[in-house]
């Protein structure tokens, strides 16, 4: 089963044309939708209610109040989960024609895909992703930085701020092949996300902000044997409203992110000399 969570605050304009799209890219995959309404001021749950009705495959969860992106995450994997385990006796095969290219792949393990709700993610990059699950690799991230990528729409700041943000992170915590630490369009495979969670529970995203999807790739990494990354076209002009992030509280998070995982490192240090 596939699994796509859209974690979501004040996405009203942006959720219809969004999930559509997922709808018909994945018609030839075992799927279901499930977003998470972090607590949204719009229409969100209005649209939401009016979605579940539409499609079969949607399912959502409302915070009543905005937790941040980190709590979204996790109420998303919680559900995913209980939803693999009710729809586990399905007699179904999880096969999908998308798969031609790669060869035969037998039948695929359970899969989450996680995407921004604003439509600024293609959902037509949701087949390769779940190909390089296939093929054998753990956790796949859908990357800016790598040959192929395009990014349309976005300030140079903004750019900026997210190419620092990996290259910070690349230098405090290096993971081979992954060059882009901060983008919520990746694919993991179930089994490793309910490893973190047996781990760490609720505190596997600590971060409330948007630190909280370096923390989630730092935190899992250890229970991945293969990692993979594909390029991908950020689409930020199709972004409907303005942006969640604040720019200064989301450099304060990276940079609490890094002290809170390595202090307990910096606190055993035994100088020379001593």
């Amino acid at each position: 089963m596939l699994f796509v969570v859209l974690p979501a605050y004040n996405e009203a304009g942006a959720l219809p044309l969004l999930v559509a799209n997922i709808e018909e890219t994945c018609k030839n995959l075992q799927h279901r939708i499930i977003a998470v309404d972090d607590g949204s001021s719009d229409d969100t749950g209005e649209v939401l209610h009016s979605l579940k009705r539409e499609y079969v495959n949607f399912n959502f969860v409302q915070h009543e109040e905005n937790k941040g992106l980190g709590e979204a995450l996790l109420s998303g994997f919680q559900t995913a989960i209980k939803s693999r385990d009710m729809y586990s006796d399905d007699p179904k095969s999880f096969r999908s024609n998308f798969f031609y290219e790669v060869g035969e792949v037998g039948t695929l393990p359970d899969i989450v895909v996680t995407m921004d709700a604003d439509n600024t993610h293609p959902a037509e990059c949701i087949p390769a992703l779940v190909a390089k699950i296939g093929e054998g690799a753990d956790l796949v991230i859908a990357s800016r930085y790598v040959s192929g990528a395009k990014q349309t729409g976005l300030a140079a700041f903004r750019r900026l701020l997210s190419w620092g943000a990996g290259a910070v992170m690349h230098v405090f915590f290096p993971i081979s092949g992954v060059r882009d630490y901060s983008c919520g369009y990746r694919a993991y495979r179930l089994s490793i996300l309910e490893k973190g969670l047996t781990l760490y529970g609720q505190n596997l995203i600590e971060s409330r902000n948007f630190a909280g999807m370096v923390e989630l790739l730092l935190k899992i990494t250890p229970f991945c044997r293969r990692i993979a990354e594909i390029p991908f076209d950020l689409h930020y002009e199709r972004k409907q409203g303005l942006s969640k992030m604040k720019i200064f509280t989301t450099i304060w998070g990276y940079l609490y992110l890094i002290y809170r995982l390595k202090r307990k490192n910096w606190g055993s240090l035994e100088w020379a000399g001593e």
